[in-house]
């Protein structure tokens, strides 16, 4: 298949607070990967309107990967693709059949917790964690309507990894979708470097090559309670195993 320049080669998505800009300096690294930048903010092609339509999407594309030269694989990363829908129904139209789509995700609590402190140490969460997972889905979005990706408030939704994974794999199929999980990075970091370059279809480089520290990392300031922990995982539980069945993935290391 002859590979078409204006278009990528594969996009990065994901969970926020869940990895997408370290993969994208793992990636980096590559000689054979070319990643647009800056890595943030992220260009969010399919997340802005387009008064072209499907024209304009494709001509950002190509000012996107105009720098590709001797590379075997290019990229976009957008980590708010996975969630939202009107940008899955834009790719579908706009990106073609050489194009995969990588997404990271993380233990669903954790998540919500990590995501949770960067919206209070940002200024826009004044509540306790119970109280505003409590309260989803009921709080106004401090954002306007063309910012209403950023969702500060959305913790636990933004968990429901099955059915995100539904949709792509609908979408684009198995060959063109691959899940992974941020805990691997430690838990099996040969196969997680090996599947990721695999993925993209690039020769894969010893872990050391492009292994980098951690990336837009934060170190919590305060503690999660282990028994509102133990509780809110009984509740993502059927989702966490739905994502499972969808994905053929071992969660094991998320203590499901």
């Amino acid at each position: 298949m002859t590979l078409d320049k204006k278009l990528p080669t594969f996009i990065i998505g994901g969970a926020p607070r869940s990895g997408t800009t370290f993969l994208c300096h793992v990636l980096d690294k590559h000689p054979d990967v070319f990643i647009a930048k800056p890595f943030s903010p992220e260009p969010k092609i399919c997340l802005q309107p387009a008064a072209q339509g499907l024209a304009e999407y494709k001509k950002r594309y190509e000012e996107l990967f105009a720098p590709v030269t001797h590379q075997k694989a290019w990229g976009e990363k957008s980590s708010a693709y996975l969630e939202n829908i009107n940008a899955l129904n834009h790719l579908k139209n706009v990106i073609t059949k050489q194009t995969r789509f990588l997404f990271i995700v993380r233990e669903p609590v954790k998540r919500a917790y990590s995501n949770y402190l960067r919206s209070k140490n940002n200024g826009l969460e004044t509540l306790s964690f119970s109280e505003a997972v409590k309260l989803e889905g009921q709080r106004q979005d401090p954002f306007p309507p063309e910012k209403s990706y950023v969702r500060p408030f959305d913790y636990l939704i933004r968990g429901d990894y099955a059915t995100y994974a539904e949709r792509y794999l609908n979408a684009f199929g198995r060959d063109r979708v691959k899940f992974i999980l941020f805990e691997n990075i430690q838990h099996a970091p040969d196969a997680f470097y090996k599947d990721l370059q695999t993925f993209i279809q690039v020769d894969p480089l010893p872990r050391e090559k492009i292994a980098t520290g951690k990336i837009n990392a934060s170190e919590p300031d305060e503690t999660l309670d282990e028994n509102l922990a133990n509780e809110l995982r009984e509740k993502m539980r059927p989702s966490v195993e739905r994502f499972s069945q969808l994905t053929n993935l071992d969660v094991s290391v998320w203590g499901y």
